[in-house]
């Protein structure tokens, strides 16, 4: 059972995946800042809560660099001598923490990378849009001073994720487009886009499970009982609306009856693989 490709939600968008003791991570995010230190002030993330919450890392993955995905990685890259993997204005971010070049790897769509025992492919993901436009996109400040204000984690592009361990794959599909979703056994996907577009993906994929992840109120702190984000505001009724995992699992199996929608718990364990199932021990 060891040698399985497992992985824990961090909660908000944050993956572990740990294969025979090697571990890389996506988009980690402890800190979680109140609301309005996040919007109004320069917060400063939580080095401790990586060092509590986090075992060794060899690298992370940043599907894009808004706050709630790139924030943290800094202090996971100076905690674990990790290398971190993203988009250039990700790595622009990294460099003005003080993070060593060495440390820093730009990457672009079409790219495959190895990391020990896991196989990346680096694939295009699409952001999702408020009122039409998308949120705090385009070229960073000439000068940027850590600690960062929200609006400084400026996105210039996002990337999807396919990992692979010996026989088990994960896919952390970022968009609503299915023509040239990878064949995974798991697939990652926020619930923000609908259950009908994850089924879509989710059978272009020929994925067994769905893991709805970034659905959390990732403004409240990890020692409180984790509840639904409110949605960021879009076209449609009603206006403003709380996301629903337990509601997005009961569509999805009404479309993909044969596909099982696994709602994670932050922090346990669960094996991918010949099967999938939480483990009994956790961290």
């Amino acid at each position: 059972m060891k040698e399985q490709l497992q992985f824990r939600w961090l909660g908000t968008a944050g993956i572990e995946l740990e294969y025979r003791g090697e571990r890389i991570l996506i988009d980690p995010y402890l800190s979680r800042f109140p609301f309005r230190n996040a919007l109004f002030g320069r917060p400063v993330p939580k080095q401790d809560l990586v060092a509590r919450y986090l075992s060794p890392t060899r690298a992370i993955l940043v599907s894009h660099p808004h706050f709630d995905h790139l924030a943290d990685v800094p202090a996971v890259c100076r905690e674990f001598d990790a290398a971190a993997y993203g988009s250039p204005n990700t790595s622009a971010i990294l460099r003005a923490h003080g993070i060593p070049p060495p440390q820093i790897r730009t990457v672009q769509a079409g790219d495959r990378v190895g990391i020990g025992p896991f196989e990346i492919r680096i694939l295009p993901g699409r952001h999702g849009r408020m009122l039409g436009m998308l949120p705090y996109a385009g070229p960073l400040p000439a000068r940027l001073n850590p600690p960062l204000r929200l609006s400084e984690y400026r996105m210039d592009v996002m990337f999807s994720f396919q990992v692979r361990a010996a026989d088990a794959s994960v896919l952390v599909w970022n968009g609503p487009e299915s023509p040239g979703v990878p064949i995974a056994d798991a697939l990652f996907f926020c619930p923000l886009w609908g259950a009908r577009t994850c089924a879509a993906i989710a059978g272009a994929a020929q994925a067994r499970i769905v893991v709805p992840v970034h659905w959390d109120d990732f403004f409240s702190p990890l020692e409180r009982t984790l509840h639904p984000l409110i949605a960021p505001p879009g076209w449609h009724s009603p206006w403003i609306r709380r996301m629903d995992p337990v509601a997005f699992a009961r569509s999805m199996n009404q479309l993909l009856p044969e596909v099982q929608v696994h709602i994670p718990d932050v922090f346990k364990s669960v094996y991918v693989g010949q099967g999938f199932h939480q483990r009994k021990e956790e961290h």
